[in-house]
């Protein structure tokens, strides 16, 4: 089944939650447009799963760790397990892209097995972090195997399972290959786990006054210590983060429920209705009355391509 979303669920340390109905063949395909999701952007999150996305139309901005890459219409990219990553629209003009995330068992299978141990065991463990991909031109077997891995999946025929982990096995293949000038994955800095920590204090305290000597003291770290570890992954502030993830938080509650704007102000930590307004108008492009009508009255995007 093809999926296309336009929010994600993750924990309070930032993890993306996997979907129901995904146990006995764990990967999800995705079809969409960045700008589906609030003000553009997919937030900063992680998880286990390996991820490999293609940008169809646009540009997009993509944190991965601590860096910041731009992504042009026909390039792609690999992200490892556990790296925090987001995705924000550059243009206001579409930017669609295709995405799998899956479990690694798929292409590794039994735990011990040569496939495990040989190839996607090391790739996990000291591989890249994160690999951009060219244009078809440059990087053919890249796209050659993400669309019939992805075409495999829109059409589900019998057995479609064995065609999807060939494609991937041959991806990572390729990754393998290609990453053999690219530094080796390194084990999560303190910096990473703390970061992690403090987001987990974060996301339960959305509506406490919240200082930036409080999110340190999440991660026993001064204040100037918390600074530099959003602006090195999160690429602001631990305030500003904070301002995002109340004001996402609201617009998600905007979309789904029916509860007064005013509580949901109140709820994510804005003790201002008025100064809640103008923060969500400001981010989002228009008020949060305006928000819910669009989103209450929009029809859903297909969820396959035709």
């Amino acid at each position: 089944m093809i999926r296309n979303r336009n929010s994600l669920v993750i924990d309070e340390r930032g993890k993306e939650l996997p979907e129901e109905g995904l146990l006995l063949f764990d990967l999800s395909a995705n079809d969409g447009d960045i700008h589906q999701f609030a003000a553009g952007h997919i937030p900063s999150h992680w998880h286990k799963e390996l991820e490999i996305f293609l940008l169809l139309e646009g540009s997009i901005r993509l944190g991965a760790g601590d860096r910041i890459y731009q992504l042009q219409a026909g390039e792609g990219c690999f992200i490892n397990t556990e790296v925090i990553h987001s995705f924000t629209a550059a243009v206001p003009s579409p930017c669609t892209y295709r995405s799998f995330v899956f479990d690694p068992d798929i292409v590794g299978g039994v735990p011990g097995s040569i496939f495990d141990t040989a190839y996607v065991r090391p790739l996990l463990e000291s591989g890249v972090p994160f690999l951009k991909f060219q244009p078809e031109t440059e990087d053919k077997c890249y796209w050659e195997q993400f669309q019939r891995a992805f075409s495999a999946c829109l059409e589900e025929k019998d057995g479609y399972e064995f065609q999807v982990r060939d494609a991937l096995s041959r991806i990572l293949l390729y990754v393998r290959a290609k990453s053999q000038a690219v530094p080796a994955r390194t084990a999560p800095s303190a910096r990473e786990t703390r970061l992690k920590e403090m987001l987990l204090w974060i996301d339960g305290r959305l509506a406490e006054n919240i200082s930036v000597s409080d999110i340190a003291g999440a991660a026993n770290i001064c204040p100037r210590e918390c600074q530099r570890i959003f602006q090195q992954y999160l690429h602001n502030s631990p305030i500003e983060y904070v301002r995002r993830k109340r004001l996402f938080a609201a617009a998600k509650q905007l979309s789904s429920t029916d509860r007064p704007i005013t509580d949901i102000a109140l709820g994510c930590g804005f003790s201002n209705p008025s100064y809640f307004s103008r923060q969500f108008k400001e981010f989002m492009g228009s008020t949060p009355g305006a928000y819910r009508a669009i989103a209450k009255t929009a029809i859903p995007a297909a969820a396959s391509i035709t």
